[in-house]
């Protein structure tokens, strides 16, 4: 990492609200590794896509952990919509006692690439070791299509006190990614029980 803050550094300091408040926060944010059951766990390069499970709910995921350890950057698809959502991760190596929610600005680039920039929404969870940041972005698709293309992945996050940056490698992405959006697109098409006639099950 480049900055003069580390993710850790500058995840520690998250301000607490109301109850009410982040448990909003969090239903929109995607699925985390931590509570979810991972399956399918294929590795491309310096990512790997994956399927989350709890239950019956299914999400998609391609994710970076290899460039910053303990750090992952990750792109989840969930059905129906199978829109990308972005989710960053930080292991803070001790368990949060409260649940705490902070806003920040977040900027991603691709290369040379015209930047993203966007709110970010800081969090972490009482019994969770992680610290996350959902990022938001006008145009999810299109840097969608320059994580496939490009080399190398810049953030910068900006919670107001001092930006620190991150940086993840690109090689793999591709692959993941579509593997990630393809498995959603056919869950989500898949044909439900009571549809099928009896003859299917013989």
């Amino acid at each position: 990492m480049t900055g003069r803050r580390s993710a850790k550094q500058a995840l520690m300091p998250l301000t607490l609200v109301t109850a009410a408040s982040i448990a909003v926060v969090l239903m929109t944010r995607p699925a985390m590794a931590l509570m979810y059951n991972q399956k399918d766990v294929e590795a491309a390069g310096h990512w790997q896509s994956m399927t989350l499970s709890l239950g019956e709910e299914r999400t998609y995921r391609a994710s970076n952990r290899y460039d910053m350890p303990g750090t992952a950057f990750s792109v989840d698809f969930a059905p129906p919509a199978c829109r990308p959502r972005l989710e960053l991760r930080v292991d803070m190596g001790e368990i949060a006692s409260r649940d705490e929610t902070a806003s920040a600005d977040a900027t991603l680039r691709i290369d040379r690439e015209t930047p993203h920039a966007g709110p970010a929404t800081l969090a972490k969870e009482r019994g969770d070791s992680g610290a996350y940041v959902s990022l938001t972005t006008a145009a999810p698709y299109r840097l969608l299509h320059e994580l496939n293309v490009g080399d190398t992945l810049r953030l910068e996050i900006d919670d107001g006190v001092e930006p620190w940056y991150l940086s993840f490698q690109l090689p793999g992405a591709a692959i993941a990614l579509d593997r990630a959006a393809r498995l959603c697109h056919e869950a989500s098409t898949a044909p439900v029980d009571e549809d099928r006639p009896a003859a299917d099950y013989f």
